[in-house]
């Protein structure tokens, strides 16, 4: 999936990001059982279910989220103190395989209901998520994942309510992630802003590179 925009170099892949081809039966079934894995994950952690969600990890595994950065232990014991609820819906999630390692990509949408000045708004975050996973005695864990930011926006949830958030309020924030990192900043929450994103595309062409690399030697 090489990107269009004039803003893009060819990347330089060699399994990732290539068009998908015929591959046995027991590589399409390791296939989907990295997508059951990363949409259970997602779902445990859209609906409080820490444990079950710990067991799709390993021990070292590493998250860069929008408000994290740390191993994917201490990630799920923060999100357990977290009142608000942000569910994700998934759009896509496509996947690569070699040997024991894995490189999947997840596009998804956080649905995140909050308030500005107590105004109840919604705000919907559009993002990839690059997933590194490892097969151990056959069953696949994560090791590292990433945000990729894309575009994301906020919308009253009250008809004809009025939100007042001026051009010059988000001018300090990336245009990729604006919104959400306003949100942040707005209740004092921590809001990573070098992170990946579609308003730099040389930051997606080196992580995608990178995680070719690993996939291929490890």
């Amino acid at each position: 999936m090489q990107s269009t925009d004039s803003n893009f170099g060819l990347m330089k892949t060699n399994i990732i990001l290539k068009r998908p081809v015929h591959v046995s039966h027991e590589a399409r079934l390791e296939k989907e059982a990295v997508r059951r894995l990363l949409t259970f994950e997602r779902f445990c952690r859209d609906n409080a279910l820490w444990e079950e969600m710990s067991t799709c990890y390993l021990e070292e595994a590493v998250v860069n989220s929008s408000w994290f950065r740390g191993l994917g232990v201490e990630y799920i014991k923060a999100l357990s103190t977290r009142k608000e609820r942000a569910p994700h819906h998934i759009h896509c999630i496509l996947v690569w395989t070699h040997g024991n390692r894995a490189v999947a990509m997840m596009e998804t949408t956080l649905q995140q209901r909050s308030e500005i000045d107590g105004v109840p708004i919604d705000l919907a975050a559009d993002a990839q998520m690059l997933y590194r996973l490892v097969r151990i005695n056959g069953e696949w864990y994560i090791q590292e994942w990433t945000t990729i930011y894309e575009q994301d926006n906020i919308i009253p949830s009250v008809p004809n309510a009025q939100i007042n958030i001026s051009q010059a309020d988000l001018a300090e924030f990336r245009p990729c992630c604006q919104n959400i990192a306003y949100l942040h900043k707005k209740h004092g929450k921590p809001f990573y802003n070098d992170l990946p994103g579609h308003d730099r595309p040389e930051t997606i062409e080196a992580i995608y590179e990178e995680a070719d690399r690993w996939l291929q030697h490890g």
